[in-house]
């Protein structure tokens, strides 16, 4: 399956989908704040690793914080904007596209970084790495008809 041949899929999936959506946007400002007091540590005893991911409203201008999980490569990372398998991306997606200057705070360490999304191929190549780490990833193509876009966070300097 790719990331785009994903199906809507029956009743209760599509419940399933908005209740973790749900669950995930109201908890979100517990998460950034746990992230921080933990450094990060909070997640690794799931094996994972978040981030803290700030842009600035497209609309409003104003901060927005996300916690976000990555998937390392070197100094960048990856993330998926794949807002529980729902039909339209993420907020935070619509903001970088916007300006993809955004500050990524990963262990503690707050840094600047320049958000690129990955083309098609790109993606496809970088799906098995995302699966080899969140398995539980899989059931998001096969919620949304929407190509899950994958996005690469340069750290820069100054």
């Amino acid at each position: 399956m790719t990331l785009r041949d994903g199906a809507r899929g029956s009743f209760l999936e599509r419940f399933k989908t908005r209740y973790e959506h749900f669950m995930d946007t109201r908890s979100a400002g517990f998460a950034v704040w746990l992230l921080r007091v933990t450094r990060g540590r909070a997640t690794r005893l799931w094996g994972r690793r978040a981030l803290v991911l700030t842009t600035h409203g497209r609309r409003s201008g104003r901060r927005r914080e996300v916690p976000v999980q990555f998937f390392p490569d070197g100094d960048d990372v990856i993330v998926v904007a794949a807002n529980s398998g729902m039909p339209s991306p993420p907020g935070w997606y619509f903001n970088l596209v916007a300006d993809p200057r955004v500050i990524i705070e990963v262990d503690g360490r707050r840094r600047r970084a320049l958000a690129h999304e990955l083309s098609e191929e790109e993606a496809e190549a970088w799906w098995p790495r995302v699966l080899e780490v969140a398995p539980d990833y899989a059931r998001y193509p096969q919620r949304t008809d929407r190509r899950l876009p994958l996005i690469r966070l340069m750290p820069v300097d100054g």
